[in-house]
């Protein structure tokens, strides 16, 4: 009985054996892609506010009511990116029915006080950074300029708002 135990194991352990040896690999291949698009993001006073807002007050300045936006930077893989300011009706803040025409501009060389450009043309070639830390130091950025078409005694009194918006197109 041990030794058909004997043979009976043999004969399996060489059936085993045999289908092994007989065994072939197989493979399979992974193909991997990856695709980067042309990224940027829009940092202002050192935050990310890519799709967010920023807000600013216009005050009194010589009679005009008038503020600056700190200067906007460009970070991500483009090269170069084009601006565009789409203002609301009427290039006006609202306050109820009364509004304030404001003049904007762009102020391209960090002369706050300076002509700079008129915003009704898109902006062109500002340049793409690929982190902060990569800025330059005199790099002036871009700001715009928001100043009311008359005095500030020549509007009713009121609280008045309304929203622009920055358009950020890169290029590669």
């Amino acid at each position: 009985m041990e030794r058909s135990k004997i043979k009976t194991s043999l004969a399996l352990a060489l059936l085993l054996s045999a289908t092994t040896a007989s065994a072939l690999p197989v493979t399979t291949t992974i193909d991997v892609e990856a695709e980067i698009s042309t990224s940027v993001r829009v940092y202002v006073d050192g935050k990310d506010v890519t799709n967010g807002n920023i807000s600013i007050k216009l005050d009194n300045q010589a009679g005009y009511m008038r503020a600056v936006t700190p200067k906007f930077l460009f970070i991500g893989n483009a090269s170069t990116v084009s601006l565009r300011l789409t203002e609301p009706p009427g290039k006006s803040l609202m306050s109820g029915e009364d509004k304030m025409v404001i003049n904007t501009a762009w102020i391209l060389d960090g002369n706050d006080n300076g002509i700079g450009s008129t915003t009704s043309s898109p902006v062109n070639n500002r340049p793409v950074y690929p982190t902060l830390a990569d800025v330059p130091a005199n790099e002036p950025g871009v700001k715009l300029r928001f100043v009311s078409a008359q005095r500030a005694e020549t509007y009713p009194l009121g609280k008045y708002s309304g929203t622009y918006m920055v358009m950020v197109t890169p290029s590669s």
